[in-house]
């Protein structure tokens, strides 16, 4: 089996446990503000992460882990998480998550300008079809276009970066330490915000929280190794798998089911981001 495939493979089973984690953090925002969601995952996340690196025999820290593009890469996810979250909390997780995994379709024209990856014409039109997807999920003249639909836009534009920068991190700094920054820096953001916003937090919410974090490091560590070990304009159109995860807890949990001309933005996004991968 290839490189490509396995880390395909990976990047399906990242996105599984992303969408279970979304679906989680869209619940406990009816209870909790953003912040204190951001703190309190990723405070136990870091934990988890934490105890799993000294259980291998790792020190907690290396000096390469505060290196510049570990950080940068920390910080474009933090930005993309603010966004993604906010938006979470106010849309249906299925447009929130068919928004933000457009970043693939960003993504393979990003790989084109600043990685030595090539990208063929038909992939180029496959990129427009799926950006005529977005408009028929978002319907920006319609009245079903709310604000909030720009906030995972903009958090995949976060995302698509992020991505091209753990490409230029150094192959020496293993996933964990790449993962633990990312961690970190989110609960930092969200303790600040937390500040202002505090409230108690009962014994449920603060186990759904626990569950949360659990799947937000598994696929966070699945998802840079996948990033670190195939091609991105290969295995990134593989994300489409969390659209539809998101659309399947959407209607198991709050009976959120798509128009149909937002279903037909969907099925254009998702073709579009199957095709590059075939097209490879």
């Amino acid at each position: 089996m290839s490189n490509n495939v396995k880390a395909a493979l990976l990047i399906v089973l990242a996105m599984a446990m992303i969408s279970s984690n979304d679906a989680i953090v869209k619940t406990a925002s009816e209870r909790l503000s953003i912040g204190q969601i951001l703190f309190i995952r990723g405070a136990l996340a870091c934990l988890i992460l934490g105890t799993i690196i000294r259980l291998s025999g790792r020190p907690l820290f290396v000096s390469s882990l505060f290196s510049r593009a570990n950080l940068l890469r920390a910080s474009l996810e933090t930005a993309a998480t603010l966004c993604f979250v906010t938006g979470l909390s106010l849309l249906p997780i299925a447009t929130a998550s068919t928004l933000v995994w457009t970043s693939p379709l960003l993504l393979t024209l990003l790989a084109a300008v600043f990685l030595p990856e090539r990208v063929v014409p038909a992939r180029w039109m496959a990129v427009v079809l799926g950006f005529a997807g977005m408009l028929l999920v978002t319907q920006p003249f319609g009245s079903q276009f709310s604000m909030a639909m720009t906030l995972p836009l903009v958090a995949a534009l976060f995302v698509a970066a992020r991505d091209i920068v753990t490409r230029r991190i150094d192959p020496g700094l293993h996933s964990f330490y790449v993962t633990f920054a990312t961690l970190a820096l989110v609960t930092i953001c969200g303790a600040v915000l937390s500040m202002f916003t505090w409230q108690p937090v009962q014994v449920e919410t603060l186990s759904i929280l626990a569950l949360s974090a659990c799947l937000l490091t598994g696929g966070f560590f699945t998802q840079v190794t996948a990033i670190r070990m195939g091609e991105l304009s290969f295995i990134s159109p593989f994300a489409f798998s969390g659209i539809v995860a998101a659309i399947i807890l959407g209607y198991l949990f709050w009976n959120d089911v798509p128009t149909p001309l937002m279903f037909t933005g969907i099925a254009l996004i998702i073709s579009s981001c199957w095709y590059i991968a075939r097209s490879h």
